[in-house]
Formats: C-alpha cells, sequence, structure tokens
C-alpha cells in the first residue's frame, strides 16, 4: 500500500492519500501519510474531506491531451457522481496508475475517441456561455433602463455592478469572445481526437 502524500489541484482540494479501502482527498496540504491521517480522523474540522471507496468506483478516466483524472463514483444513495484533479507532479500519473491495476486490479484499456464524442464537454459549454450570455444582455438592458429588482444579497449586487460596468454591448462582446475561443478548442480536438486512458473495476 502506498504511503505517500500527493499533491493534487481541483476544486477545493489540495492533497491525496491512498487508503486501504478508498481514496482520501483533502482541502489542506500535508507533509506526511501520517500528518494526514492524523487531521483526516479528526471529527471537528473546517477543511474539505472527500472520500472515494474503491468498491464504488465505476471508471477512471485521463484523456492524453488533458491533465486531469476524472473518477465516476457512487455516492450516497447510489448515485453516480465526479471527483476530478491533476497530480501537480507529472511523475505521480504512472504510480497511481500502477496502484490501481497492481493493488486494485482495475483493468487499463485505451480507447481513441470519435471526433464528436471528443467534444461533448465544449459543446455543453457553448450552450451554457450563450444562454448565460442572453441572461446577462437582458439584466444589463434592466440596469440601463432602471427596471433591475432590487439586490438582496451581496453577490447580487456585485453580478449587477460587473454587469452595470459591461452595458449591453459589453456583454455581447465578452460572450462573443467567450463563445470563439470554445469554439476553437472544439475545432482543435475535432480535427485531433485524444486517445482515452480507461480503468475499469474488477466488477465491470
Amino acid at each position: 500500500m502506498l504511503k505517500r502524500v500527493f499533491e493534487i489541484t481541483g476544486n477545493k482540494i489540495a492533497s491525496l492519500l491512498i487508503g486501504e479501502t478508498s481514496l482520501m482527498i483533502s482541502s489542506q496540504d500535508f507533509s506526511s501519510a501520517e500528518e494526514f491521517q492524523t487531521a483526516w480522523d479528526k471529527k471537528l474540522s473546517l477543511a474539505t474531506k472527500v472520500e472515494v471507496k474503491y468498491s464504488a468506483i465505476k471508471s477512471i478516466r485521463k484523456d492524453d491531451d488533458d491533465a486531469d483524472i476524472v473518477i465516476k463514483h457512487k455516492a450516497a444513495l447510489g448515485i453516480p457522481t465526479y471527483c476530478e484533479f491533476s497530480f501537480d507532479d507529472a511523475s505521480a500519473y504512472p504510480v497511481f496508475f500502477s496502484f490501481l491495476q497492481k493493488e486494485q486490479y482495475f483493468t487499463r484499456q485505451e480507447v481513441k475517441l470519435t471526433p464528436l464524442k471528443s467534444i461533448g464537454n465544449y459543446l455543453i459549454g457553448i450552450v451554457a456561455t450563450l444562454a448565460f450570455t442572453a441572461f446577462c444582455y437582458f439584466e444589463a438592458l434592466k440596469i440601463a433602463n432602471g427596471t433591475v429588482a432590487r439586490t438582496t444579497s451581496g453577490k447580487q449586487e456585485l453580478f449587477n455592478s460587473a454587469v452595470g460596468a459591461l452595458g449591453d454591448k459589453g456583454v455581447l462582446a465578452a460572450g462573443g469572445l467567450a463563445v470563439c475561443y470554445l469554439l476553437y478548442k472544439a475545432w482543435t480536438r475535432f480535427s485531433n481526437p485524444p486517445t482515452r486512458l480507461l480503468f475499469l473495476p474488477p466488477t465491470t
């Protein structure tokens, strides 16, 4: 069993420890496995803790053009969820993958993605960006006309200030740039689909 803390980057997470029955992920930084385990065992903590049991993992994947590892697993009530992170040290990838195969008996596969499958997330991002841009545009018009609803929170006030500063044309310009960037990334991936490294649990 690996007794090593891996530094990772993800959404509110910073370190990974490979446990006997699960992957243990924390938002804190640690210098040793012992320090990690001591902090993990504390019942009262402000740190974010994510535990991914090996028995709950459905798949682990990494595309060769992306640093992120995506783990699909079952959470509470059997609902599928995802955990996504990248290793800060590139040498950690083969160590982690070797552990999955040799100690957890995951099956390794390499799959060449089809052009359409490779850009699925980008298409979702483009649609979401267009929808958000449209929403901001109409909010900008309301602000300019003085018909916007009264703010009820600090976040809403900050959002209105940003949209008001951009104005309707600024919102369209920013949204257009974002869509163009996503279209460029999608076309690049569509033209040269990546190979996906896939690890499946022994029960699959």
